[in-house]
């Protein structure tokens, strides 16, 4: 065998769970893996038994309970014993070829580097609508609105793939409790030049709950707080196409109109929002006033 890829990566699959009883068909999944997988990290958020496949690959370790999403995350990377981290959440689950794909296109292993794939939720909807150019600023891709409909660019948790030593020299945040994986995309594009993004434009991650049940309980206030401490760096465009796709959603979806407000002003003053980002002030309150717009 001549590709190095084949033979070198020893992929630990790290599951953060509260117990949801999604669990035992996103553990199934990971085990289903054609190639690489090494083994199946659960890590339990909780004191409750776990119904899980009998598995030798499948060990499990306990955080809290409800210490956090990255108390566990970071838990189950520590103890993972492959030199690759894949990912998944509890209630998604994999194609059975998504680690082949990933990591037959995945750079040498001495690069630090990120590999993500597409989601397709259960309406069928697949995302991203657009991946992210070369040279392209991974805050840009995520926040900055390129089109009035969607036009911003997704990398989902449960499509993340990586060393695991990058993640052990720049961890997520187990203080956060919101916006922890964009806290960590951030710091990584901030953290390490020219870090090296594969994006595999296929489906091989299935969303069991639309990709929305940990953004609906995001504070609006700490959302906003969070971005005048994170995004300052950035560019005054990107600050506010952020502010306003982002943040003054939530404050709308939870009927927050004195916070909503705060945002809008924020993101005029403190950011310049792009041309394609300005009909999220009217279009967002209207979504989620009719309900279009809550999932």
């Amino acid at each position: 065998m001549t590709d190095t890829n084949k033979h070198i990566w020893r992929v630990s699959a790290v599951i953060p769970t509260i117990g949801r009883p999604e669990l035992y068909d996103a553990v199934a999944s990971a085990l289903a893996q054609t190639e690489f997988l090494h083994e199946v990290v659960v890590a339990a958020d909780t004191a409750d038994e776990l119904a899980l496949p009998e598995d030798p690959r499948v060990k499990v370790v306990r955080t809290g309970p409800r210490a956090g999403g990255n108390v566990a995350r970071m838990a189950g990377i520590t103890a993972a014993s492959g030199d690759v981290i894949a990912l998944l959440d509890d209630d998604d689950v994999w194609h059975p070829e998504k680690l082949s794909h990933q990591l037959s296109s995945a750079p040498s292993s001495e690069n630090l580097w990120l590999s993500t794939t597409s989601v397709q939720e259960p309406s069928g909807r697949v995302w991203p609508r657009r991946l992210r150019q070369t040279g392209e600023r991974l805050p840009h891709y995520l926040f900055r609105k390129e089109a009035v409909k969607g036009g911003q660019g997704a990398m989902h948790t449960s499509t993340l793939v990586f060393p695991r030593g990058m993640v052990l020299a720049h961890p997520f945040d187990v203080t956060l409790r919101f916006h922890q994986d964009t806290d960590w995309l951030l710091r990584l594009d901030k953290e390490i030049p020219g870090l090296d993004i594969c994006q595999v434009p296929l489906p091989l991650t299935e969303l069991r709950d639309g990709g929305g049940s940990v953004s609906r309980g995001i504070k609006p206030s700490d959302s906003l707080a969070w971005a005048r401490r994170s995004l300052e760096h950035l560019d005054k465009r990107t600050r506010g196409d952020f502010l306003l796709t982002v943040t003054y959603f939530q404050a709308w979806r939870h009927r927050d109109v004195k916070t909503a407000l705060a945002v809008l002003g924020t993101a005029f003053t403190w950011g310049r929002p792009g041309l394609k980002a300005l009909p999220s002030v009217a279009v967002l309150p209207l979504k989620v006033l009719t309900g279009r717009g809550i999932a």
